[in-house]
């Protein structure tokens, strides 16, 4: 599981641990892999979430990586979970552009 939580703009480097973070959402393997393609067009892009390590997604890769789904909606197919996962990262990306706020994801 891919655990993530918004992240303070104004802080510059990873923690350790999510404690004292707001948890943004959860995406599991599955989830994850579904979306591979529109995640490889964001480590492309320079805004990587990787499944299998601790990330830290600054808030101007957030935006990155917003605009990066937002011209993928043509890519998807129509699997059910593919769309529940691109909705759920989608929502997570939007809620930390508005608070203009990084995102930290720990892999567990």
């Amino acid at each position: 599981m891919l655990d993530i939580y918004f992240f303070p703009s104004s802080c510059m480097a990873m923690p350790e641990d999510p404690r004292g973070l707001v948890h943004a959402g959860s995406i599991d393997f599955d989830a994850h892999r579904s979306l591979a393609v529109v995640f490889d067009q964001c480590g492309h892009a320079g805004a990587n979430l990787s499944y299998f390590g601790d990330s830290l997604l600054r808030p101007e890769q957030v935006v990155t990586m917003r605009r990066v789904f937002a011209a993928s909606t043509g890519v998807l197919g129509a699997h059910r979970g593919q769309i529940a996962a691109f909705k759920a990262i989608r929502g997570i990306l939007d809620r930390a552009a508005e608070e203009d706020s990084g995102l930290a994801a720990f892999c567990d």
